[in-house]
């Protein structure tokens, strides 16, 4: 089987360095000692409950981490190796001719399909 290379601890420290949140406020949020955020920085593997309080009081998504798609989901950041670089949202809206017309909606969907939308 096999292993990740992820190193939870490592990277708990270098989120709680970019949020620029201290161990005894990490305790305080997951309600827990200050040697339990010590020993967490140690670890290379948590359970998932502890990864889930951990994204919370973070606001971070840990779970990315061990995705089998994130090496492709983190290449596009090159600030930080346990960063999403960027999302494509598509968006449908349905609206009434009249909304249509308010919004010349017709005329710069056809600038943009001719290229004069830049």
């Amino acid at each position: 089987m096999k292993k990740s290379n992820v190193y939870i601890g490592e990277v708990i420290k270098q989120v709680m360095a970019e949020r620029q949140v201290t161990k005894a406020e990490l305790a305080r949020r997951l309600e827990v000692r200050p040697q339990s955020v010590d020993y967490l920085l140690t670890r290379k593997s948590i359970d998932t409950d502890t990864l889930y309080s951990l994204s919370l009081a973070l606001d971070y998504d840990f779970a990315v981490l061990y995705s089998i798609k994130r090496e492709h989901a983190l290449a596009t950041d090159e600030e930080s190796p346990f960063k999403v670089g960027s999302a494509k949202i598509s968006l449908e809206i349905e609206l009434r001719p009249d909304e249509m017309l308010k919004l010349n909606l017709k005329q710069k969907i056809a600038d943009l399909l001719e290229g004069k939308g830049k």
